[in-house]
């Protein structure tokens, strides 16, 4: 094959179907270069990425459902964002991921054991113009690939799941709100519920999750989350259990190591 084949197309040039597969490769390394060379820690539109990678939008947004799925990639707070996921971004710096705490690890397979769930740590942060969002710092989960996704998936609307739910009611109104700079607001009876019993709970067609407030000196420093499928969820018994467990291993990642 010939040097002028294995060319890839620059940016700006008309952008023809991945019809091979080693194009179709190139094709997925070129848009998580795009969102890389955009700015590695924050989210891109999917226009953004397309007219950095030199190819057609629908293509793009493809390949980043694609890259959502495989891990390397994750849905930003912003509707039809994208941005690189730690792990991706350590590919493109040429140096490992910084690994988590050593302690939250811990805590994390312990509670992972105890309950038979997978489990989740993720950190709250806040950037001007995206406003409120959560970064996965650890995980440990079954190898179940659709489970996990659910895991480390936040979804776009943060009020939709447990872990966002979670932060929205407990971070202060200056830094739970969204890219409009709008306080995001939970219903008056699930908000006083997150206070009252310190757990937020939410539900899909294929999985539920629990999730509470890491707090250290009244400031919630991450947000613990477990989740599994919904027939783990079917007694209230083992509902309450987990909430005690997790609540536990909130105290665990909050103490001084």
């Amino acid at each position: 094959m010939s040097t002028a084949a294995l060319a890839i197309t620059p940016k700006g040039a008309a952008a023809t179907p991945a019809s091979r597969p080693n194009q179709s490769v190139r094709c997925g390394l070129r848009v998580l270069r795009a969102l890389h060379d955009l700015g590695s820690n924050d989210e891109h539109q999917v226009s953004e990425v397309a007219l950095t990678a030199g190819l057609r939008t629908s293509h793009v947004s493809r390949l980043l459902t694609a890259a959502v799925e495989e891990g390397v990639a994750e849905r930003g707070n912003r509707h039809g964002a994208y941005r690189l996921t730690r792990h991706s971004r350590a590919l493109f710096d040429g140096r490992p991921p910084p690994p988590a705490h050593p302690h939250i690890r811990e805590v994390l397979t312990a509670l992972r054991l105890e309950t038979g769930l997978a489990v989740a740590y993720h950190q709250p942060g806040w950037r001007p113009g995206t406003g409120l969002h959560l970064d996965l710092v650890d995980a440990v989960s079954p190898p179940d690939t659709e489970l996990h996704l659910a895991l480390t998936w936040q979804a776009e609307n943060l009020r939709h799941s447990a872990a966002g739910r979670a932060a929205i009611a407990s971070l202060p109104p200056v830094l739970a709100t969204g890219a409009d700079g709008h306080y995001l607001q939970l219903p008056t009876a699930v908000r006083e519920n997150i206070i009252k019993t310190l757990i937020a709970a939410s539900r899909t067609a294929t999985s539920q999750a629990l999730a509470t407030s890491v707090m250290r000196a009244d400031i919630a420093v991450g947000i613990l989350t477990v989740i599994g499928l919904p027939g783990a969820f079917t007694n209230p018994l083992h509902i309450q259990e987990y909430a005690v467990l997790l609540r536990r291993a909130a105290h665990r990642c909050a103490a001084p190591v």
